[in-house]
């Protein structure tokens, strides 16, 4: 039987696998391999690798304007469609092809951009933030993403903006070149159980992610109060569901696991000077371990590599 979907809604943002989440503050400002190959040596893309992003390594503002004339406008290009590119001058156009077919891109959301009468590096970086927040509605099961691929935007020319357009294209693209296949993994094509597990873990990942940069002990003590709460809750509704019984044992151990998580965390949070605070963090950053959260995956037939998003190798 499948489980039932939780009532939590899904959450945008990548969720940090639990291997990824323990380095990830010892490397905040790292530089991204591979950017500069984006950028310069493949000019269908546009901002470069969403794990750019998280660090702040990446061009946000890439010169990719797109016009709205004739069938191959980018602007005519509608969620789930592939396509191939070309360019003229500084203006891209697409042809949209069946994603079987090798492609240069795949669109994952469509985002409204605010101040359309700004110039091209506020409306890029605006893209840029609100594609890569869309991602996870769209490929949910955010493990499955290729090590190559990246998060990307075409937004509206100057002449289209003035014509009322405000809609930035969001797509996926492979740093190697073209490629063939969807990356979409949602509920049109995932069932129920998988689902419901998905939701959970991008609604977590998503709190892990607002880890404070700053030292401040009020902001690191009200985060990790906040995350041990949203961690119970996890293993509260994994608890709670029927999983199909071929995935339950390694589910309640993953619930095991992350109720470990939520206690480590409390006890960080119960710190009451910075030493002892980072110094419970460190034992908090060890947990849930990677295993658990990769074999309930597994179980439930989802991707179970290391994934490819979050604080690992791009993207």
């Amino acid at each position: 039987m499948s489980a039932v979907p939780p009532s939590t809604p899904p959450e945008s943002g990548i969720a940090a696998p639990a291997l990824l989440r323990r380095v990830s503050r010892r490397v905040r400002g790292l530089a991204i391999a591979g950017v500069a190959v984006l950028v310069l040596g493949r000019v269908v893309l546009a901002t470069g690798l969403l794990g750019g992003s998280v660090f702040g390594g990446v061009d946000e503002n890439p010169d990719k304007r797109v016009s709205g004339a004739g069938d191959r406008s980018v602007a005519n290009l509608a969620v789930g469609a592939c396509f191939t590119n070309s360019r003229r001058g500084e203006v891209y156009s697409a042809i949209r092809v069946a994603c079987s077919r090798a492609h240069d891109g795949e669109v994952f959301a469509m985002v409204s951009l605010t101040g359309p009468g700004g110039t091209d590096d506020a409306l890029g970086k605006q893209s840029y933030h609100q594609c890569r927040n869309r991602l996870t509605d769209y490929v949910m099961d955010d493990w499955s993403m290729s090590h190559s691929t990246g998060v990307n935007y075409f937004y509206p020319a100057r002449e289209l903006r003035q014509s009322g357009s405000t809609t930035a294209v969001c797509f996926t693209a492979d740093t190697h070149g073209r490629t063939t296949g969807s990356v979409r993994k949602d509920a049109t094509n995932l069932p129920a159980d998988q689902i419901a597990f998905l939701r959970l873990e991008l609604a977590s990942g998503r709190v892990w992610r607002t880890q404070p940069d700053t030292g401040s002990m009020t902001a690191n003590h009200a985060w990790s109060a906040k995350l041990a709460t949203t961690l119970d809750g996890e293993a509260d509704s994994l608890e709670a569901a029927d999983w199909p019984v071929g995935a339950r044992p390694k589910v309640a151990a993953y619930v095991a696991e992350l109720r470990k998580s939520a206690e480590l965390w409390r006890t960080a949070e119960a710190a009451r000077d910075s030493d002892n605070y980072f110094a419970r963090s460190d034992d908090a950053w060890g947990h849930p371990d990677y295993t658990y959260q990769r074999d309930a995956r597994k179980a439930l037939g989802l991707a179970s590599d290391l994934p490819a998003t979050s604080f690992g190798p791009p993207f």
